[in-house]
């Protein structure tokens, strides 16, 4: 075969997907690459043990990352339970509390009209009715204090629930990134190993012709976006290894040894593994939370009383003093038709909202990290 006089292979800094490689290289490169596809796969007995070795390998350092994830699954579905029975307790609260603020407050506006009425036939048992109504008052305002802290020890607890979350899966995530050792061994079973940036640039392809759609692209963008079209495993991860060892070096493509390689672990489990391992190992931490979190830690704690309980408070002060009574009926008038409108809505509150959407996205992480360490399993197929 004719010596293939190569440019420079060039990536820049600022994008990996532009590089070089010359238009006769690139035919040279499609030619193997069609051939290796088509050929046959027959396992040799040292391919074999070769594989064993790496998968053993593998298997050994990977046992770490399964008592993590089992930890971390153990703790999500916990936070899960957890989220949904506080959903179903908030909206009993909130309709208890409700019904009570209800019934108290409007004991208390009856019983503060009637003082009046007494008052003005000048009957001597004004003031204790006043006072008995003002009693009521304070139960409704004991109403609202038992829902406020209630729901900040159920935001509390879902909160320190989901920071052992985090810590597990962040843990996970660590010894994953840590099995450089079948790495390297992967890298060592080529002459140039296997670059990884023309493997993520296969492996993003998708995404970056919905970002470059009016990009123009080079001649070597297009042959890998070409080579690399099909979705089956294999043929992707031939290109990648002819695309990286042979622009290094062209008289590869005349090397036998080098090419039964190249199609071993193309075509072998062991080769599906590493591409998923590289492509999925950076998406365990999925989902950002940072939004809903924040949130449900200023419901965890009693920054500031609602407007609404304040009618509560000053109405028996207003009885206790003598001071004039209407405005407290005209208050706790409102908070009746303010209660009255929760029970309408179906006792729901933003915290059951928050909930909700928290739910949401924790069960959508769940299934997007369990499906993600299938795929870096061994008993992936």
């Amino acid at each position: 075969m004719k010596q293939i006089k190569v440019p420079l292979y060039e990536f820049d800094s600022n994008d990996s997907g532009k590089f070089l490689i010359s238009h006769a290289m690139c035919e040279e490169i499609e030619k193997v690459f069609e051939r290796l596809t088509s050929e046959q796969f027959v396992d040799s007995a040292r391919n074999a043990t070769d594989e064993k070795k790496l998968m053993d390998r593998y298997a050994a350092q990977f046992s770490g990352v399964s008592k993590k994830m089992e930890l971390w699954a153990s703790q999500r579905r916990l936070v899960l339970r957890k989220v949904e029975k506080a959903v179903n307790d908030l909206k009993h609260i909130k309709s208890y509390t409700s019904k009570g603020k209800v019934v108290f407050s409007a004991v208390d506006i009856i019983g503060t009209t009637t003082s009046i009425i007494l008052e003005q036939l000048q009957m001597d048992m004004a003031s204790k009715v006043r006072y008995i109504s003002a009693a009521f008052g304070c139960f409704s305002f004991i109403c609202s204090l038992f829902e406020i802290s209630k729901k900040s020890f159920i935001m509390e607890d879902i909160l320190k629930e989901l920071r052992n979350d985090s810590e597990l899966l962040f843990e996970t995530q660590k010894i994953l990134q840590k099995l450089s050792d079948f790495d390297r061994s992967i890298q060592n079973f080529f002459p140039h190993g296997i670059d990884i940036r023309i493997v993520k640039l296969i492996q993003q392809k998708g995404m970056r012709k919905r970002e470059q759609k009016n990009e123009k692209k080079n001649d070597s963008q297009i042959f890998i976006e070409k080579l690399s079209s099909s979705t089956n495993v294999s043929a992707q991860v031939t290109v990648a290894i002819l695309v990286t060892n042979i622009r290094m070096d062209p008289t590869l493509l005349d090397d036998a040894e080098f090419l039964e390689k190249v199609k071993v672990f193309s075509k072998s489990p062991l080769g599906e593994l590493w591409w998923n391992r590289v492509k999925y190992q950076g998406l365990l931490p999925v989902a950002q939370k940072s939004r809903l979190l924040t949130e449900l830690n200023s419901q965890s704690r009693i920054e500031s009383m609602p407007i609404r309980t304040f009618p509560l408070l000053s109405s028996p002060m207003w009885h206790l003093k003598g001071m004039p009574t209407a405005g407290s009926i005209v208050l706790n008038s409102l908070v009746v038709f303010d209660s009255y409108c929760e029970l309408t809505q179906g006792s729901k509150t933003s915290e059951n909202d928050l909930l909700e959407d928290l739910k949401f996205v924790l069960e959508a992480e769940y299934k997007n990290i369990k499906d993600t360490y299938q795929k870096l399993s061994l008993d992936s197929d």
